[in-house]
Order: C-alpha cells, then structure tokens, then sequence
C-alpha cells in the first residue's frame, strides 16, 4: 500500500493560514486594482488572472527547484555533504517554523524576508499600474509569485527537497492554491481581517512549516536508515 506524502497538503495548509501575512505585504495593492474594477463588475476577473499568475510562478519555481534538488541528489562526489544539508535545511525550517509560531523569539519565517528584494520588484509592479487592470492582472500575478515572502521561501526548500521536479511543483502549487482564497476574498471586501488576526493565522502557519520540517526529517532520516522507529515505540510504551 502507497502512503500518500502529506508533504503538499501541509503547504496547502501553511498557505490558507500564512495568507494572512500575504494580506499585509500585497493586499493593499490587490484591493486598489480590484477596486478600480469594481466600476465595471469585473473585479473577479482580475482576483482570478492575478492569482492564476501567481500560482503559476510558484508551481514553476517549484519544478525547477525540484529539478535542482534531484541534481544534487545525484550527485555521488557531495553524497555525504548533502546529507547534512538535507538534515540542516530540515533543522532550520523546523527552527524558522516554530520561532514564527510564537514558541521562541527568533528565527522567525520573517527572517527569510529580503526588503532588496521587495525594491527590485517595485518598478516593474508600478509600470504594470498604470496599463488597465485587466491587462495587468496576470503579468502583475507572475512577477508578485517572486516577492520575498518567508512561508513561501520556507516551502521552496522543501520544493527542492523533494529532489523532483514533479514533485517540487505539487508542492509550491498547493502553497500557492492556499493562499488564494484569502486574497481574493480581501481584493474584494478591501478590509476583512483585523491585525490580531492576522498575528494569529501567522502561528498557524508557523506551527505547519515546524510540522512539514519534522515530517521531512522523519523521512530523510528513515531514508539515510537512521530510522526513528525504535525511539517512537519505546516513548509510546
């Protein structure tokens, strides 16, 4: 009997509930154009081709981070080096996962955020407002997949863990597809979440990304035949 890798709907999960810190860093951009459109009817129109563009850019960051992942798999001179690669990225999402959940000061998932990044993206994201909204939906989509988001950097390394292509790409799309409904619903109603509630939904997402760091540590370590079986058992007699 296959087991089915919980490895995806953990990312789907991270996304529902990190959407709230999506809200934060895009929202406001998100609602002014849906608002804008929201003359015409067609608000919906733009919260859809927006999110299918974002979507898609993780989806295809995520097979060729998958790709990438397997290269190095295979890679038989760095064998014993990427093991405790593996190992250390599995530690820090762990790490990352819980300071964000509220367990420890730091590091948090916010860590992982880059402000040069986010000014990299700034004058493309301003040429795209001033085409209709309708025509910059998508390509504002594509490129806003590439902000520096650190719940979506966090499922990337596990994107690239997954040492598949196919794999890397389920993983980042159902991340991406969790954090769709949030938006859509704020580009809107423009305002439906209160700031404690978003603090919140962000330990959600903090606890799954700690969560998807211990499933792949399981994993990786049962993998390697340092299995964690025998341990389990004892502590549960």
């Amino acid at each position: 009997m296959t087991m089915i890798d919980p490895a995806p709907y953990l990312a789907f999960t991270t996304g529902l509930l990190g959407s709230g810190h999506c809200i934060g860093m895009c929202g406001g951009l998100v609602a002014a154009f849906s608002l804008s459109m929201a003359r015409t009817g067609r608000h919906l129109l733009f919260q859809a081709l927006y999110n299918v563009g974002r979507v898609t850019t993780y989806t295809l960051a995520g097979a060729a981070l998958g790709r990438f992942g397997s290269m190095l798999a295979y890679t038989n001179a760095f064998h014993g080096v990427m093991r405790l690669a593996l190992l250390g990225s599995d530690a820090f999402i762990i790490a990352v996962g819980l300071g964000s959940a509220g367990v420890f000061a730091s590091p948090g998932i916010f860590s992982l955020e880059s402000a040069s990044t986010s000014r990299l993206l700034a004058s493309p994201a301003a040429a795209l407002r001033r085409l209709p909204p309708a025509l910059a939906a998508l390509p504002l989509g594509l490129l806003m997949g590439f902000l520096p988001c650190g719940f979506s950097y966090a499922i990337a390394i596990t994107a690239a863990q997954s040492a598949s292509a196919a794999g890397g790409a389920l993983i980042m799309l159902f991340f991406g597809l969790g954090t769709a409904p949030a938006l859509i619903a704020f580009g809107s109603t423009a305002q439906w979440l209160s700031a404690k509630a978003r603090r919140r939904m962000v330990r959600g997402a903090g606890a799954m990304v700690a969560l998807l760091g211990a499933y792949n540590l399981y994993k990786h370590l049962d993998m390697l035949g340092w299995s964690l079986a025998g341990p389990l058992q004892f502590l549960c007699h």
